[in-house]
């Protein structure tokens, strides 16, 4: 007898009718038919109508007992779906892992292929230029869309905490003084602790507070700021080194314009001259506030520029990655 394991990779809906469809085909030859999926109540009772298919829950306190089984009786076919739904991202490295003499890939839209490199290939550059089948939404209740920027005659401008609170505030402060932006109503993007929230709540300069725990979530934050659609975001280089992921990541919001603050409280727009003139000023302050070093100081520090300098293009690359998924992404 055949065996078959249907692994939950796509909505409940789209994995029963792959069920249905499975023994429809096979007919009078009813294969061996077993669906592993996760341990959800309502999933198990939707998928258990199936006559024909023994559901197999992937229950955590029980995982490795269940994988075990797998591997000794392993399937003869592993059904698997790749239609870009995200949350089943562990499910389906999961499945790659499981033992069987072929594995067939149903990626949407009738598109169904057994799993080869140049079919992996082939379907990568594929979903690079289309990210969810056109059935997508036939299995997927859509998303609800995202709460529309509140309208504001004047300029909305992100401030990005990433730099000790009374510097931020300072350069607040500069900022209304100069007349740098049109009307600005400011939002402050700041460490969620309550030593540095404080400084921000009720303050007078500033309209809202947005908090963040370091980089967890930091995905859900880019995705949020970015439907914002701030006209400016203000960042600080003061030297401080336990801001620097911050940092970066205020290149990615997509705004306009970006405003940048150094440790004396001066402040320009971003280009790429003015910005390589402030690292270049940095390094070379760095040399001249050293005491004159040993040699061993030196060639650490002439070894330490080498790799800031080499690291440098590997960072910018990795910007221009998450730049590119999110265009792709929309």
């Amino acid at each position: 007898m055949r065996r078959i394991l249907v692994v939950e990779t796509a909505s409940p809906k789209r994995v029963r009718l792959e069920l249905e469809s499975i023994l429809a085909k096979e007919g009078p030859a009813t294969p061996e038919l077993r669906v592993l999926c996760r341990p959800d109540r309502r999933t198990l009772r939707y998928l258990g109508e199936v006559k024909g298919a023994q559901l197999i829950p992937l229950d955590p306190d029980r995982r490795r007992e269940t994988l075990a089984g797998l591997r000794n009786r392993p399937p003869d076919q592993v059904v698997v779906f790749w239609t870009g739904e995200k949350q089943y991202g562990p499910m389906k490295r999961l499945a790659l892992g499981i033992r069987a003499r072929e594995v067939k890939v149903n990626a949407g839209d009738g598109n169904v292929f057994v799993l080869t490199w140049k079919a992996w290939i082939r379907f990568f550059l594929f979903r690079l230029r289309h990210r969810l089948p056109t059935d997508h939404y036939d299995f997927v209740p859509p998303a609800e869309a995202p709460e529309p920027a509140e309208y504001y005659e004047g300029e909305r401008v992100l401030v990005i905490q990433s730099a000790e609170p009374a510097k931020v505030l300072r350069g607040l402060e500069t900022i209304s003084g100069k007349n740098l932006f049109r009307e600005p109503r400011f939002c402050v993007f700041s460490r969620n602790q309550p030593d540095i929230v404080r400084h921000f709540e009720n303050h007078a300069l500033v309209h809202e507070l947005r908090t963040h725990s370091e980089t967890r979530g930091s995905a859900r934050h880019l995705r949020q700021l970015r439907a914002q659609h701030y006209d400016a975001v203000v960042v600080f280089f003061t030297g401080d080194p336990s801001y620097w992921k911050i940092k970066y990541f205020a290149f990615l919001l997509g705004a306009r314009h970006k405003l940048i603050f150094n440790e004396n409280n001066d402040c320009f727009f971003f280009s790429l001259g003015r910005w390589l003139a402030l690292l270049s000023h940095r390094l070379g302050e760095r040399t001249r506030s050293a005491p004159q070093p040993r040699w061993s100081l030196q060639l650490g520090l002439m070894l330490f520029l080498i790799a800031k300098v080499a690291l440098f293009p590997l960072r910018f690359a990795w910007l221009l990655l998450v730049w590119l998924r999110l265009r792709i992404a929309g």
